[in-house]
């Protein structure tokens, strides 16, 4: 717009010019200084104008873009992308990065023979995503990237986790970024249906389901803000000797609700896998159970309360589940060398509590996973690393503070032991002391 409005200012004293020219010709040069004074002063003038105009039009423009920014939504410090596409209204960037010292240390039953081993490394997170939406036909594509470690023999990375360890086979290597979801959504009322690899859907605590597990399938869901809601899925688990897809199929129904500054949720869930699943003999954590006798048939219910008590904000939460197709003899488990049936250790539960006071977060939850309550896979994966994805119970505790909105610095320790002791070739470790210590930054 400057550009245009400069260019006819120039063209106007080009056309003034010679006519001053002209009528000169007979002037003094006295009288042709004045006039060129003259001409300098409205040209001066007429940019002063332009420069005025020009103004006007970014601040309308800035504001323009603002507004349409605002009708989008987000929080969390997303970034907002105005697109020129006559189908697409909005695209939202979203991402972090966090840097982690992990501490582990390891107390053995052979005190005798095996000294007590610690581990400490250097980690990083890194996490982008975005979604494109098109409001007018009710859709939105996500997609996100994630940093991750090479675990299994086709060199993809485990479902329950996106750190990548600093230089871990070599000097200064690079970690890999990986496709972490990639779904496609579609909204009818208050019906919602995804289908793709999607962000875990359901209402659940951190221990049933790490909170990278990405759920690849078809889910449709039913529900607001609050009252009555619904969601149901159907997912592929696992390809089983590379020519028939296991299924995992899920469904939940719950309520959200307000009382005051009192809000609640609750819930209750099955899961069932198919049974090729459980066949599988490349599925490393279900190899020891006996597939004619055992099912991975899960019920749970979940519920959380959050209220204000001054200045502090609450959440109070519990989730309890139990494996009502765990069966088979002794050392059938999935855990190594157990002592009992998988029918005698199919219960698990968690209860928390988390504080926020002003920039301050705090947080304590007890857990306890029996051997057969859930499958040991996609559970939260640093509660009860060093001793069995399984059978382990103990104390999570959490401190972090915001240093600004998208700036934040936590620490947690977890205390665990096995839920059923034994002692073991396969099973030596007793207790273990995790100590996590993250620096995050949200954009």
């Amino acid at each position: 717009m400057r550009k245009v409005l400069s260019a006819a200012a120039a063209l106007g004293v080009c056309l003034t010019l010679p006519a001053a020219a002209l009528a000169g010709a007979g002037m003094s040069d006295e009288q042709i200084l004045q006039e060129l004074e003259y001409l300098r002063t409205k040209v001066a003038s007429q940019q002063e104008h332009i420069d005025a105009l020009g103004a006007m039009v970014d601040k309308k423009v800035s504001a323009k873009v603002e507004e349409e920014v605002k009708k989008v939504g987000g929080s969390g410090g997303s970034s907002k992308v105005a697109l020129a596409n006559e189908f697409i209204d909005q695209l939202t960037l979203k991402g972090d990065l966090r840097v982690r010292y992990e501490k582990r240390d390891l107390d053995y039953y052979d005190q005798a023979n095996t000294a007590d081993v610690a581990r400490d490394r250097l980690r990083t997170r890194f996490r982008l995503g975005g979604v494109w939406e098109n409001k007018a036909e009710n859709w939105e594509v996500g997609a996100g990237l994630a940093t991750g470690e090479a675990a299994n023999a086709d060199g993809s990375h485990l479902a329950t986790s996106t750190n990548g360890t600093w230089s871990k086979s070599s000097a200064f290597q690079s970690n890999d970024l990986w496709l972490d979801y990639a779904y496609a959504s579609h909204k009818v009322e208050d019906f919602k249906f995804t289908i793709g690899q999607q962000l875990n859907p359901y209402e659940t605590s951190w221990v049933l389901w790490d909170s990278d597990v990405r759920l690849a399938g078809l889910t449709g869901q039913y529900g607001k803000k609050e009252g009555l809601f619904a969601t149901v899925g159907g997912y592929g688990a696992k390809l089983v000797n590379d020519d028939n897809t296991a299924m995992l199929y899920m469904g939940q129904a719950g309520y959200r609700g307000k009382v005051g500054d009192v809000a609640y949720t609750l819930a209750a869930g099955y899961q069932k896998y198919d049974q090729s699943f459980i066949n599988d003999k490349a599925n490393t954590v279900l190899n020891t159970v006996d597939p004619a006798k055992y099912a991975l048939e899960i019920g749970d219910l979940y519920g959380k309360v959050s209220f204000p008590v001054s200045s502090v904000k609450l959440s109070l939460y519990g989730h309890i589940w139990q494996n009502f197709g765990a069966d088979g003899n002794i050392g059938q488990s999935q855990a190594k060398d157990f002592p009992k049936k998988p029918g005698d250790a199919d219960l698990g539960w968690v209860v928390g509590l988390d504080a926020k006071i002003d920039k301050i977060r705090l947080g304590y939850a007890y857990a306890v996973v029996e051997a057969d309550s859930l499958y040991g896979a996609l559970t939260d994966s640093d509660f009860g690393d060093g001793i069995s994805t399984t059978n382990k119970k103990g104390h999570r505790v959490q401190a972090g503070y915001d240093f600004t909105k998208n700036w934040a610095a936590d620490f947690t320790w977890m205390n665990y032991k096995q839920d059923e002791a034994y002692y073991s070739a396969n099973n030596k470790v007793d207790s273990v002391d995790l100590y996590q210590f993250d620096v995050s930054y949200k954009f």
